[in-house]
């Protein structure tokens, strides 16, 4: 029935200690699988000293190494498949990070990962408020990342429409028509394009009261909650944060629920532990840390304590207001890749858009720029306007640019110079990657 609060009841509210030995059956299938049938992993467990007879309890995942993107790199193509093409149960599609920074690290997906992958993704729907009948306007990238596809999927499991969009924001008009015309009821896109998207809205006149739209799903960059308040102002919705990695056949990995106190991490299909980013040391829980994943329900592709990069904290109460009992971590609060240390303080992109965004005149984008001159680390911050006819008013600009250049002070530490650019000039995370230091910022110092 159309009402009912769970797509999968049975699983989505299993009892904490039920799922955390779910937990270790898969984690030592999966650890076994692992060193038994695939050569990259017997090498790097046995240089290591572990075997898959140590992995007693989910604690003793901490004796198996990490995954570094560089060591998952020296594995391409294959070596980190389980099933590979043209055998029965082997992999039917492929979906693969940028590789922006080096080699592209391939994900293989079997029949079953496509099924667990939508289920995942249906329950994260559902869980928002979505039900069958409604028009999804999924505005994630469709391509080898894997943003656009998981929604899809998840989309048809639970027979909502999906209208596959794609990331391009210079299609605004046609969203809005779309969002206009066909009913649409959900969204799901990266904040930065829903900030663009809604500002054209506004310059074209649209009232979404008018329209049937109240749901919005957001991930692929960190977003501060200033921007939540913006988007659901502009869209008249209620804003989800969501998260997941291509890596992993994210998104399907995390999803807030109607509580929108943490976002849910199923517990069936991921291990997810916080570290110590410099140590590599496991963090109490509820602390600042980096996460680093395992996929237990993964058939295709072996990915086994990988560490993401993503800053964030992790929580397990025995079971939310909302009725689901699995983990939970925070919003992604940046990364340890993309913090950028200027002038001897750390200044994430979150902190950035978080005190741009009281701005009026602030666009959908920005992009800090990092360089060095006489020694010294120069801070330079570019900041798209919503409307370009403001760059036309030399005063106007000076004022609004030092205003902004305090703002940015306030919660950094460090004043940045400020130069405002044409709307749509930036580059944009496309969603369907956990990474948005290539988008968000630019260390010329590196």
């Amino acid at each position: 029935m159309n009402d009912r609060t769970f797509f999968n009841e049975e699983i989505e509210t299993l009892p904490k200690e039920k799922l955390q030995a779910l937990q270790l059956q898969r984690l030592q299938a999966i650890v076994e699988r692992a060193y038994t049938q695939n050569e990259f992993y017997r090498r790097l467990y046995d240089e290591a000293g572990v075997k898959p007879s140590d992995i007693r309890t989910l604690e003793d995942i901490r004796k198996l190494p990490f995954l570094e993107k560089k060591t998952v790199r020296a594995a391409y193509p294959y070596g980190m498949a389980f099933a590979r093409p043209g055998k029965e149960g082997g992999a039917v599609q492929i979906h693969a990070t940028s590789g922006t920074t080096g080699k592209s690290v391939p994900v293989f997906a079997t029949k079953k990962d496509i099924g667990y992958w939508s289920d995942l993704n249906a329950r994260e729907l559902w869980m928002t408020g979505m039900r069958p009948g409604d028009v999804l306007l999924n505005c994630y990238g469709y391509g080898m990342a894997t943003g656009g596809f998981g929604f899809h999927y998840g989309a048809m499991a639970m027979d909502v429409m999906a209208v596959p969009m794609g990331s391009d924001a210079r299609q605004y008009d046609r969203m809005l028509d779309f969002i206009i015309d066909f009913g649409v009821t959900a969204m799901c896109m990266t904040p930065s394009v829903g900030l663009y998207v809604g500002n054209k809205a506004r310059e074209r006149g649209v009232d979404f009261k008018e329209t049937k739209l109240k749901i919005g799903l957001f991930g692929a960059e960190p977003w501060p909650w200033e921007t939540r308040l913006k988007l659901e102002e502009l869209f008249n919705i209620t804003a989800f944060d969501e998260f997941g990695m291509t890596e992993f056949l994210g998104p399907g990995m995390t999803c807030e629920c109607d509580v929108r106190d943490g976002m849910h991490a199923w517990a069936d299909a991921f291990l997810v532990e916080c570290i110590d980013p410099e140590t590599g040391e496991p963090l109490p829980e509820g602390s600042d840390g980096e996460l680093v994943w395992t996929w237990l329900s993964a058939d295709g592709t072996a990915m086994i304590r990988y560490r993401s990069r993503d800053l964030s904290r992790t929580w397990w109460d025995e079971r939310c207001a909302c009725g689901r009992t699995h983990p939970k971590i925070a919003s992604i609060k940046g990364r340890s890749d993309d913090a950028v240390s200027i002038r001897g303080l750390i200044v994430f992109p979150s902190q950035v858009e978080a005190a741009l965004v009281k701005f009026p005149e602030t666009g959908a984008n920005f992009r800090i720029v990092v360089d060095k001159k006489n020694g010294l680390d120069t801070f330079e911050l570019k900041v798209e306007v919503k409307d370009s006819a403001l760059l036309f008013d030399p005063e106007r600009v000076r004022v609004v640019s030092r205003e902004m250049a305090e703002s940015v002070k306030t919660v950094t530490g460090n004043s940045p110079k400020i130069e405002l650019v044409a709307t749509d000039s930036l580059p944009r995370a496309s969603g369907g990657e956990s990474k948005t230091a290539s988008a968000r910022v630019e260390d010329r110092r590196k």
